[in-house]
Order: C-alpha cells, then sequence, then structure tokens
C-alpha cells in the first residue's frame, strides 16, 4: 500500500528594479518599489506509484512554448510525463511576464530584452530548485476539500452601443465559488491549501509603480497564519471577471489589496477550518452518563489511505476568424514601422513605443500567416485527478461562463476549472459574446483593446472555438477517470 504523500515549497521571485509590468497601454511601467513580495509555489503529491505536481505563480503571463519548457523542466526532475505537472498564473498585472507577450510570433530586441532573458532563466532556476524542495518536504498525509463564495468580483464586459468596453454591470451573474483543498500531514497539521477564485488581480492599479502580488497576496498570507502550513493561489475563469472594488486608480492602493485580499483570504481559512483529516465525529452519546446530555465526540482516523493520480492532455487546433487583407497588413506595416522611429525619435511615453512595437510585430507576423493555408494555434486543455477531486486547466483567458459549462457536465463531482494554465494563447470568448456581425478589422479587434496584437495572432478565433475548448476539457477529464 501506497498511501498519499505530499510536499510544498514557496520561492521568491522578485524582479530587478526597473523592470516593466506585462502590460501594454496600462499596467506596463517600471517597477519601482515592492509593495508585497511576489512567488512560485510547488506542490507535490504522491500515491500508488504516480506523482503529479501543481506550479503556482504570481506572474502576470507567459507563453505556451515557455509553459511547456517549465513543465517539461518539472517533468523530468520529477521522472514523470509533462501531462502530470499544471503551471497555473495568477494573471497578477502588477509583475512581470514571461518574455514579451506581444513578441510572441516573433523576436523584437528592446531594451529589456537581456533584463527579460535573465529573469526567465533564473526562473528556470528557482522553479527547478522549489521542485525539489517540494520533494525533500514530503511527507505522509491526506486531503480533504469543500466549496465556499466570496462577493468580491463583477462582471466586467459592457457594451456602450456596438462597442465592448472595460467596465462594470453590476447584478450580472458571476462565479463567486472559492474551491479548497486542504492537505495535512496524518496528526491533522497543514501541509498545502490550495485556493481557487475566478477574477482578474488588478485592484493594485495601473497608476501604482509597485511589485505587488495583487489581491492573492494578503488572501495567502491570511491563509498561512491561520490554516498553517503554505498557501497556494489558483487563477479560475476570471477572462470577463473584475474585482468588485474595480481597477485601483490611486499610487498607493495597497488599503485595497488588503481589504480585498483579507476577505478572500478569510472565506478561504473559513472554509479550510471546517474540513477535517485526522478525526471525525460520528454518533452521539451520553456525557459522562448524565441523562439528556449529548454530544458526539472527536474519535481518531485510522489508516491511511491511497489517492489515485492521474494527468492528461488534450490538444485542439483553433481556427482563426477571417484575417485582415494583404493590402490593408502592407499598409499597416508601413504605418508602423514609420510611426515607430517616429516615436523613438521624440521619446513618447513608454506605452506608446511598445504598442508600436506591438503593432509592428503582429503586423509583420501576420504577412507571414497568410502565405499559410488556414492557420491554427494549439489549444491544450489538462486534467489532473486527485483522488474524487479534478483540476482542468485551460490555455486562455477563459470566461466565467466556460468554466461554469465544463464544472457541471464533468464526469467528477468536484471539479476545479482553472484558466491561465499552461501559458495563455488569448481571450476565449463564446460564441454568443461575439459582436452581432462578427469582429471585423480594424477598431473592432479590440476586446477591450489590442488582442490579436498583444498576443501575436493574426485575428480572434473562430466563434466554434469556444465549444470545442470545452469539449477538449470534458476529454481530458474522462480520460484521468
Amino acid at each position: 500500500m501506497s498511501g498519499l504523500r505530499v510536499g510544498a515549497a514557496t520561492v521568491n521571485i522578485n524582479p530587478p528594479m526597473g523592470y516593466s509590468k506585462g502590460g501594454y497601454r496600462l499596467f506596463a511601467e517600471p517597477i519601482a518599489s515592492i509593495d508585497e513580495d511576489i512567488e512560485l509555489g510547488v506542490v507535490v503529491l504522491s500515491s500508488k506509484g504516480e506523482t503529479i505536481a501543481i506550479v503556482s505563480s504570481d506572474l502576470g503571463n507567459c507563453s505556451a512554448p515557455e509553459a511547456t519548457e517549465l513543465r517539461e523542466l518539472v517533468a523530468t526532475e520529477l521522472k514523470v510525463k509533462r501531462g502530470n505537472v499544471m503551471f497555473n498564473l495568477s494573471h497578477n498585472h502588477s509583475a512581470p511576464c514571461l518574455g514579451r507577450v506581444g513578441n510572441y510570433g516573433r523576436d523584437v530586441e528592446t531594451p529589456e530584452t537581456k533584463l527579460v532573458k535573465d529573469y526567465y532563466d533564473n526562473f528556470k532556476a528557482k522553479l527547478l530548485s522549489c521542485t525539489k524542495e517540494a520533494v525533500k518536504s514530503m511527507r505522509d498525509a491526506r486531503m480533504a476539500h469543500a466549496w465556499g463564495r466570496a462577493d468580491l468580483n463583477i462582471y466586467r464586459r459592457e457594451w456602450n452601443g456596438n462597442q465592448d468596453i472595460l467596465g462594470e454591470v453590476p447584478g450580472h451573474p458571476v462565479d463567486d465559488s472559492v474551491g479548497v483543498i486542504r492537505f495535512d500531514d496524518l496528526h491533522g497539521k497543514a501541509i498545502a491549501t490550495l485556493f481557487r477564485f475566478s477574477c482578474h488581480p488588478v485592484v493594485n492599479g495601473a497608476q501604482s509603480p509597485t511589485l505587488s502580488a495583487d489581491f492573492p497576496g494578503p488572501a495567502k498570507r491570511l491563509v498561512k497564519e491561520k490554516v498553517g502550513g503554505l498557501a497556494f493561489f489558483l487563477q479560475g475563469c476570471g477572462g470577463n471577471i473584475n474585482p468588485k472594488v474595480g481597477i485601483g486608480y490611486e499610487k498607493d492602493c495597497s488599503e485595497s489589496v488588503y481589504k480585498m485580499g483579507t476577505a478572500l483570504g478569510a472565506e478561504v481559512v473559513r472554509v479550510a477550518l471546517s474540513l477535517e483529516t485526522h478525526r471525525f465525529q460520528r454518533d452521539r452519546v451520553l456525557m459522562n452518563n448524565v441523562p439528556n446530555i449529548l454530544f458526539k465526540p472527536w474519535r481518531a482516523v485510522e489508516g491511511h489511505a491511497e489517492v489515485v493520480l492521474k494527468g492528461a492532455e488534450e490538444i485542439v487546433p483553433f481556427r482563426f476568424s477571417p484575417l485582415p487583407d494583404k493590402s490593408v497588413l502592407e499598409a499597416e506595416l508601413a504605418k508602423w514601422e514609420k510611426e515607430l522611429a517616429d516615436r523613438i525619435a521624440r521619446k513618447a511615453l513608454n506605452w506608446e513605443i511598445r504598442v508600436a512595437r506591438t503593432i509592428l510585430a503582429w503586423t509583420q507576423n501576420t504577412l507571414d500567416q497568410l502565405s499559410v493555408p488556414n492557420p491554427t494555434c494549439d489549444f491544450m486543455a489538462q486534467a489532473l485527478r486527485i483522488g474524487d477531486v479534478a483540476l482542468v486547466g485551460l490555455g486562455v483567458e477563459a470566461f466565467f461562463e466556460t468554466g461554469e459549462q465544463i464544472k457541471a457536465n464533468s464526469p467528477w463531482p468536484d471539479t476545479f476549472v482553472l484558466g491561465y494554465t499552461n501559458g495563455t494563447i488569448m481571450y476565449l470568448p463564446r460564441k454568443e459574446d461575439f459582436p452581432k456581425d462578427g469582429w471585423k478589422w480594424p477598431n473592432t479587434h479590440a476586446f477591450p483593446d489590442l488582442l490579436p496584437q498583444v498576443y501575436c495572432l493574426p485575428a480572434l478565433w473562430h466563434p466554434d472555438s469556444e465549444q470545442e475548448a470545452v469539449g477538449a476539457a470534458l476529454k481530458a477529464l474522462q480520460t484521468v477517470k
């Protein structure tokens, strides 16, 4: 018999001061100070001869190729297949991205190129070190899970005429569920608590020059303090969900970050402390044989159960909506070559130069794609089974409704659906989220701004892509049964 063993570790992944955050127009200025350290965490689980790993990070984003390299690094260390390693990003806007999202399709030299490469190399070294530390800390464990709710997020896709804007829609349904998985040693002491919530970490707003873990930071801190062990945040399907407090406008947003994070952490603590792994209550008995006074004594859990662990991947080639015409792209190429040179020469604002570089790279890449018949981009859905709990990760900025559909149709009664997992290839709107006449070049490529350009993809997805993603996720979940 090989019962569950669990190990966990975290490591600081702060970038050097002056490193830019991962945005383009907003959330893109250099980091000038630290409000709160950002971290990388690894949880390793082993049972019945199988091993899986869950990696969480406070980073903004990374590309699918980068995520694949990172997962294979962990998989090699653990001697498991890549499908047994999941990498979830919090999508924190007050932290770096790995690489430059807008340059995924093409190498573009910028003043930060060496800084970005050095940070990525350092990140890989820290991930490997953290994985080894998690393995060293492994011990016999039990697990439990439950759900709570936190009224802290709001639907953010607001229509103004025919224009999709980044706004707020009070009263619109959202996914406010808080999923909690607690791993304890055999004495009931917490080793690691994983918690899932769906919301963009943008409370520390675009005016703030600080590095911050945003609301997951104080949430994790509270869980570690009150529950014990380590805490790991997993981002759900927050593509169309913002914090109810809004995107922070002030330069100092630390109060709002603390309040939202602490409120979320308090719900995680409430749920986590309701979970018992080493004891249970059953029948009521008389207290000291006194009539009419009944109570439920605690009884120790005996044994050390095995847990089924499995991982699986499903890949679907996403098609694109119609690409812009060659003549349009050639005109854009000439325009942005000149525009970039002009902006650099007049020492324009950082975000203006960044946007010009991004659109230029996108234009060049899309022109290359015109020669490819029916171009596609691979989407990955990954599922991990941990006993009677399943995690499914989507490699996109998924809308909450997509997560709800997957959860409702999952073969597992408790399914934690995650976005921003194993790299992010772009937003994934549902067919019904498309404008009536579809997205067209140029202005409605905004969603609300620069989507294909930021991800350096030629166009938005074909309207059927979201349901293809749902199908891939459900297939992966079936595979790990």
